[in-house]
């Protein structure tokens, strides 16, 4: 239990950090000092969320609910890419960043299904 509310911990304050450093309703106007510390922030926690708090699975179960996490966080990160890509092409200015991203979610995917197929 512990650990469980460590992570949704962890996922709440990276999701308040991201929605304050994007500022949708212009509340925070913050200073550029304010902006690089924020940022500082948000990078630590993405950082922290993504590499550093460590998942450990102990029996089959685990495993395939931390795969099924993992399938889901992939098609979400997919599908909120397309819808970006898809707003900026009507819009004629498509971010060259979610073009990065996308790509590098499909290659990695495929890479390591490639991978894992023929050396496990």
């Amino acid at each position: 239990m512990n650990n469980d509310l460590s992570r949704i911990l962890v996922a709440g304050v990276l999701v308040v950090l991201l929605v304050s450093l994007c500022d949708p309703f212009m509340l925070l106007m913050p200073s550029a000092v304010q902006m690089a510390a924020l940022l500082a922030a948000t990078l630590f926690a993405v950082v922290w969320a993504g590499f550093v708090v460590a998942e450990q699975s102990h029996d089959e179960r685990e495993l395939v609910h931390r795969m099924h996490a993992g399938h889901i966080a992939y098609l979400s990160g997919i599908g909120v890419l397309t819808v970006a890509l898809l707003v900026q092409g009507f819009e004629h200015a498509i971010d060259p960043w979610i073009l990065v991203a996308l790509g590098v979610m499909v290659v990695s995917k495929v890479a390591a299904r490639w991978y894992s197929e023929r050396y496990h």
